[in-house]
């Protein structure tokens, strides 16, 4: 198998480290394993790809590349340019929960959907602590987690959006499937003057809300069980297509199913063999 890794945090973060090491046993002897990442932290980029200036990669050892772009930055040209056909999308693993409404914002989460986007099965990894010494000690523990989800997102297709209970709180629960919960962060902003007198502002959210939504990632983190949840890039509010219709007074319209067949015809760009089977 042929995986490749990428992350919001940078190329010399811990986790992807952690992340590259567990791949090369997933990826097995006549495997491999590559890396394409920011060359610094790109967090909360979301699923941002650069357009307006040109993008540089620079390999900083055997296998391994630093890009000056986004995490989807990363993806795109390794799949596009790079052509190094990954099997397997691997993403992070992040240093912090990728929760809720997080995964609106979160780069990790972006580099593997945007492996999927390319119909390549993906996990995106975060673990809900940010110290490194308890990233080490999830480092053990990760290949078994992972075997059954890889196996998953193969057979399904798709972005796996995996968070894992911070190690250090006692052992895991089993692992469990859920939906998107909510996550609030305080409201702060903090006004503030350089040292030319010009006035910046910084964005905070140090207190997190999770209200208690059965069967979310959010309650399944709190009842220390690894939560796996199921993304794709279609945004679409199905249940609402009806209503809107019935709202300006127009004809209900047919459940799309163009977002399948562009899948297969990403797949079949990505392996041209595909089209003649």
């Amino acid at each position: 198998m042929r995986i490749l890794i990428t992350n919001d945090d940078g190329i010399h973060a811990p986790g992807i480290e952690i992340l590259a090491r567990v791949a090369a046993n997933l990826a097995g002897d006549d495997g491999a394993v590559f890396v394409v990442a920011p060359d610094t932290e790109r967090s909360g980029v979301s699923h941002a790809i650069t357009l307006f200036r040109p993008l540089r990669l620079r390999e900083v050892r055997a296998n391994w590349w630093a890009c000056d772009g986004t995490p989807t930055d990363c993806v795109y040209l390794a799949i596009n340019q790079m052509k190094l056909q990954p099997d397997l999308v691997l993403s992070g693993v992040n240093p912090g929960p990728n929760l809720g409404h997080d995964v609106l914002y979160s780069g990790t989460v972006a580099g593997a959907l945007e492996g999927a986007h390319w119909g390549v099965p993906a996990l995106a990894v975060s673990h809900c602590s940010s110290r490194e010494h308890d990233l080490a000690l999830l480092e053990p523990l990760l290949l078994d987690i992972l075997k059954p989800l890889v196996t998953a997102a193969q057979t399904l297709g798709g972005a796996l959006n995996v968070n894992l209970p911070p190690v250090t709180e006692g052992p895991y629960v089993g692992t469990v499937v859920t939906s998107i919960g909510h996550r609030y962060y305080s409201n702060e902003v903090h006004a503030r003057n350089d040292p030319r007198g010009r006035l910046y502002y910084w964005i905070g959210g140090a207190e997190v809300t999770m209200p208690d939504v059965p069967g979310s990632d959010c309650n399944a983190i709190r009842d220390r069980q690894v939560s796996v949840t199921p993304l794709g890039d279609d945004l679409t509010r199905h249940a609402r297509l009806g209503d809107l219709a019935g709202a300006l007074g127009l004809a209900a319209p047919p459940r799309a199913t163009g977002a399948s067949l562009a899948v297969t015809d990403r797949v079949r760009r990505r392996h041209p063999t595909a089209a003649a089977e």
